[in-house]
């Protein structure tokens, strides 16, 4: 892949977590349960964006030439965090579905490890070429 597509796919995970993140404290300051879910739906339809990318290879790894990491590798580590990010997900909205005893601490889970996935992409993104 080309650094253009790269950056693309990176804004685009990056957008995903912001809205999702957002959206889950504003239906925390609203009380609202079903802005929350869409926050939580927003962290799967990230993961299973994440996981396209895992399983088509779409991201290629060229040969170490140094002593750096590739901004690649960094991406592709990106996106395996982020597909774990979504099995963390996805406890959340089974516990959330059975009403059972640490729904909302799993979300709080999810919103720190989102903020640590925002961040991390974010230093990926400003890295040179």
């Amino acid at each position: 892949m080309i650094s253009n597509s790269l950056l693309g796919l990176t804004s685009i995970s990056q957008w995903a977590l912001f809205i999702g993140i957002g959206l889950i404290l504003f239906g925390w300051i609203d009380k609202k349960e079903r802005i929350v879910l869409a926050g939580q739906f927003t962290f799967l339809a990230l993961g299973c964006l994440a996981c396209w990318i895992l399983i088509t290879d779409g991201i290629f790894i060229p040969e170490a030439t140094g002593t750096g990491i590739p901004k690649e590798l960094k991406v592709l580590t990106y996106f395996k965090g982020v597909a774990i990010f979504a099995a963390v997900d996805v406890a959340s909205l089974l516990l959330k579905l059975f009403n059972l005893r640490f729904q909302k601490t799993s979300v709080y889970i999810l919103v720190f490890y989102g903020l640590a996935l925002f961040f991390m992409v974010f230093n990926i993104q400003q890295m040179a070429n």
